[in-house]
């Protein structure tokens, strides 16, 4: 497609990409994200993310934002370390909450969108189909959905996917990285990407290799190689230092726990490769991409095809996005394949890669000159339905009123032992629970008493140990060491082999607090009826 003549930012497509943006993140923070500020951080991902967002804000408030931002860098992390980084400054111009973390996702997304719109608008020339592109991040499923890894969760699996399609965009703009600057800015783009998740490493390592491939089997290879290693030289460069500083975090998360480790044994499903196949093509194809992606995909491209122009079109254009969209697809999906411990929430990393193929499919379609109105009418209209999608998901009741109570329990149970520390002048609050949960562990009542009360306190985790089966003599010497205990009155059957070792000990378990502590509430939560008993020192309000 032939560049248009008008600029870039004066074109009116660029105006309505703009109001776009704000629909979305107006409707996302004003109905979206507040379904789920009211109600604990669940998904026990999160709470370690918050965690450490929340405590870069607080460094940030001692020590001066500049000290806050370099303590979120250099804070230990064996998954990623951009995402307190960017919550600490979204947190010093709003205020540290739920509400502001979650907008960092949106924030993403938008970036994502933003690449997407002017690497297809600057290689194509077409901004119909740049803002038709654009607006295909709103209809993914698996952002607005009511799981684990969404735009409502706040952990790396949707910021990782929004930088990839950030990085799938820059690598649109090397023109098959015959373009140097362009080269350059996709290293940035890669080591964003790699610091904001460093699982994506792997990802990357596959997408250079299938880089030069291509370059190789293609003209102007001298120049092309020497362009695609200075990308990864400035993605080295970028990402080099942090790696390193986390160094044994990241072996010891990567490998040892998910290759050598005892717990690596538990998560494995042990899937044969066609079973690993159909496990990410259908996880890809429900949760992420979704019905309406693919409905919106296949009839974007039929009005593209019918809207075409008399003229054709440069299809040299086309080539890139389909050489890149086909290596974004593959490399995550190779590596998710291959990988013993499967996990539905990480496969939206190939959810980048199937949105250039969609935006190369519909290039190659349409091939007509930029101006032809009827294309301009197709981007349009992609563009509306995907804000109409995005707009009814972000406004559907999510939670049924029996499922609110639970979570107004939780709460509850949280600002109990809240105010019972306070009232002891505990040091430190140290809790047990005898099953792996979301919902009563330290980590998630230091997280609910910061969001309600804005103090800092230091709650401990006893109890659970891990996924793992612990000793009898672990677990009762870790009750020895608690302030409060959650003790299930029955013995559900647990998921996990700490679960099971608990519902085993249950009767010594119970004992033990019988003799040392006091019972101090008696309630039912999510189908188990539970005791939570504390020391005998502690006054009761």
């Amino acid at each position: 497609m032939h560049a248009s003549a008008r600029p870039l930012v004066r074109h009116p497509a660029l105006w309505v990409l703009v109001a776009l943006f704000a629909a979305e993140f107006f409707i996302f923070d004003q109905f979206g994200s507040r379904r789920f500020t009211g109600v604990y951080p669940r998904w026990n991902d999160q709470i370690q993310y918050l965690g450490e967002a929340y405590t870069g804000y607080e460094h940030a408030r001692t020590h001066g934002l500049a000290a806050g931002l370099w303590h979120t860098l250099v804070n230990p992390s064996a998954q990623g370390t951009l995402h307190d980084f960017f919550a600490t400054l979204v947190f010093a111009l709003s205020g540290p909450s739920r509400s502001a973390a979650l907008a960092l996702n949106l924030l993403a997304l938008i970036a994502w969108q933003a690449a997407l719109f002017f690497a297809l608008a600057r290689t194509t020339g077409s901004r119909a189909l740049a803002l038709a592109a654009a607006a295909l991040p709103l209809a993914l499923a698996g952002p607005w959905a009511d799981i684990p890894g969404s735009a409502y969760d706040f952990r790396l699996d949707h910021l990782a996917m929004c930088a990839l399609g950030v990085a799938s965009a820059a690598a649109v703009l090397t023109k098959g990285f015959r373009a140097r600057a362009w080269s350059v800015a996709f290293g940035a783009a890669v080591g964003l990407a790699l610091l904001t998740r460093f699982l994506t490493g792997t990802y990357f390592a596959l997408i250079f290799a299938g880089a030069l491939a291509w370059i190789m089997a293609g003209d102007e290879r001298r120049r092309r190689t020497t362009n695609l290693v200075l990308a990864a030289g400035v993605a080295f460069v970028i990402t080099a230092p942090l790696l390193w500083l986390n160094r044994e975090w990241v072996w010891n998360y990567y490998w040892v726990g998910h290759y050598v480790g005892p717990e690596s044994a538990i998560r494995s499903q042990g899937f044969g490769l066609g079973q690993s196949l159909a496990f990410i093509g259908s996880h890809l194809g429900e949760r992420h991409l979704g019905v309406f992606f693919g409905a919106l995909a296949g009839l974007g491209a039929i009005a593209f095809r019918i809207g075409r122009g008399h003229s054709p079109a440069d299809v040299k254009a086309a080539a890139p996005l389909w050489a890149v969209g086909a290596l974004f697809l593959a490399a995550p999906g190779i590596v998710l394949t291959l990988h013993q411990q499967k996990s539905e929430v990480v496969v939206g990393a190939l959810a980048p890669g199937v949105i250039v193929l969609v935006a190369a499919a519909w290039h190659t379609l349409a091939r007509a000159v930029p101006g032809h109105r009827p294309l301009r009418l197709v981007g349009a209209g992609v563009a509306l339905a995907a804000l109409t999608f995005f707009t009814q998901r972000q406004l559907r009741p999510v939670f049924n009123a029996a499922t609110r109570a639970e979570f107004r329990q939780v709460t509850a149970l949280a600002d109990t032992i809240f105010r019972r520390s306070r009232a002891a002048s505990l040091p430190e609050s140290r809790v047990a629970v005898d099953h792996i949960t979301d919902a009563l562990d330290a980590q998630v009542i230091r997280i609910i008493c910061y969001e309600r009360h804005r103090v800092w306190l230091p709650f401990n985790m006893t109890l659970p140990t891990g996924i793992a089966e612990p000793t009898e003599a672990e677990v009762m010497a870790r009750l020895a060491l608690s302030d409060f205990v959650f003790l299930t009155d029955e013995a559900p059957e647990g998921s996990y082999p700490f679960d099971r070792k608990l519902a085993v000990l249950r009767p010594q378990v119970r004992a033990w607090c019988e003799r040392h502590l006091r019972a101090a509430e008696r309630f039912t939560l999510f189908g188990r009826r539970m005791v939570l008993y504390q020391r005998r020192e502690i006054p009761f309000p």
